[in-house]
């Protein structure tokens, strides 16, 4: 079973890529932002990651991005006129990573890898558009993480890989009761090996539910403590073996709470679904990528939805309402070089799915900031779609001939390649039951897309 999942996944991910110079599918740009005469790292890098905001009381929409040396904060309320409103410095210099999250009115900053003193920053932002309130800058919690993430519910702000003064943690909870006054609360307990040895040195990043976290640790792998009692911080399960293992580099969790996903920061290493039934005994479900070679940085979880930012691949959107199959429905390419050279940290950094109007933003390395509206029909057709069309391959094996039962849509296209993802035929479906004929192929496995102006599907084909 697992062979196949890897074939049909490798299909979408190389298949998708006869048509690269497509730069958009399903994804429409609506305005961008870039300062090619900012400060660059890295050979013309000057962006990093981003996040977005919500003011439920003026109902506006807002982007907090990192720069080199700053923190820009955007209104896009009026999604085709991205405005700048306001930028704050950054604590660092020539920075390659900051990180952000919102709570409340607020926006968490914290930076890492420049030149000078790094903080904590914290900006109030019921001021905007006219302008962010610093209201907070101190390092007296920490120096630097690599980045840090919010758990509402408890009022609590996670730092991964923090330094501060006295020393070094792998993760730090800090108290928001007081939101302009954060107040560390405690350290990550690593446990030990038998040789006392901790079982990771660091978070990269994290995901946390109710205090249940769930921490990328790098090269060890995937932990997941639970940490409602910080006196008693509980190692619940851990996945430190599993297919395509690299630099386990960021989590999320599905709405169920039964998936976890996660991402492995190398060049061609999938992104990996595990089911959590069996909290103890996690299982590895399905592994999916954009192109052989890409390298998947974030991947956010969001209803039925995965979004990702995959580097030279720009933005990508899978569908993952099934966790056992995967498959891609959306992209834009922020990063389009023709050919693409894969290899290396170019292009998109960022991306955020959860602003109420839907629209997506993201941030790419060297040419900035987007804001993307995803295709209205979208939703629709991926949720009915797959869940109610009943269409078969008839017969499948086949000799050569097979038909294509129940695709009842007029003017489509058909696109068939085999398991390399060479393209081998395409045309024009006008029959309601059409006729696919493989017979001068060779023996093996096949994969036809039907597609038409609201619908599309991807079918297994096998030839003996």
């Amino acid at each position: 079973m697992k062979q196949f999942i890897l074939i049909y996944l490798g299909f979408l991910a190389v298949g998708i890529n006869t048509s690269k110079a497509q730069q958009a599918y399903r994804m429409k740009l609506l305005s961008h932002y870039n300062d090619t005469l900012l400060p660059t790292v890295d050979g013309g890098d000057i962006w990093n990651d981003l996040t977005g905001w919500f003011d439920p009381i003026k109902n506006r929409e807002y982007i907090v991005a990192g720069s080199t040396d700053s923190v820009y904060f955007f209104d896009v309320t009026d999604p085709l006129n991205m405005r700048l409103v306001d930028r704050e410095l950054g604590t660092l210099r020539w920075t390659r990573n900051r990180d952000f999250e919102t709570y409340q009115h607020y926006v968490y900053c914290v930076a890492e890898v420049g030149t000078g003193i790094g903080k904590l920053q914290v900006f109030d932002l019921q001021f905007l558009p006219d302008s962010a309130h610093k209201v907070y800058e101190e390092h007296t919690l920490l120096y630097n993480a690599h980045t840090i993430f919010i758990d509402t519910a408890s009022a609590r702000l996670y730092a991964c890989s923090v330094r501060k003064p006295g020393g070094n943690s792998a993760m730090d909870i800090i108290d928001l009761s007081n939101p302009e006054l954060p107040v560390l609360l405690a350290e990550l307990a690593v446990p030990r090996d038998n040789n006392g040895t901790p079982i990771f040195n660091n978070v990269h990043e994290m995901y946390a539910r109710n205090d249940t976290v769930y921490l990328s640790c790098e090269s060890a792998g995937l932990f997941v403590f639970d940490l409602r009692d910080l006196s008693k911080q509980r190692l619940l399960t851990t996945i430190t073996t599993y297919p395509d293992k690299g630099y386990n580099h960021s989590p999320w969790l599905d709405k169920s709470g039964r998936y976890v996903m996660f991402t492995d920061e190398n060049t061609g290493l999938d992104i990996k679904i595990f089911d959590l039934k069996d909290f103890f005994d996690p299982r590895f479900v399905s592994q999916f990528n954009s192109n052989t070679d890409a390298m998947p940085h974030n991947a956010y979880w969001y209803g039925d939805f995965a979004y990702v930012s995959s580097y030279h691949d720009g933005v990508r959107v899978w569908n993952v309402k099934d966790p056992k199959k995967p498959y891609q429905v959306a992209w834009y390419d922020t990063h389009p070089v023709e050919p693409e050279v894969y290899g290396g940290f170019k292009g998109c950094w960022g991306v955020y799915p959860y602003l109420p109007s839907g629209h997506i933003i993201a941030s790419d390395l060297t040419s900035g900031i987007f804001l993307f509206e995803i295709d209205s029909l979208l939703l629709s057709d991926e949720e009915h779609l797959q869940a109610d069309l009943n269409i078969t391959i008839f017969p499948n094996p086949s000799n050569g001939t097979f038909r294509v039962l129940g695709w009842d849509f007029p003017h489509s296209t058909f696109s068939i390649f085999d398991a390399q993802g060479s393209l081998k035929q395409s045309g024009n479906l006008y029959e309601k039951e059409p006729e696919i004929n493989l017979s001068q192929s060779d023996s093996g496995i096949y994969f036809i897309r039907l597609e038409a102006d609201n619908a599309s599907i991807t079918k297994k084909l096998v030839k003996w």
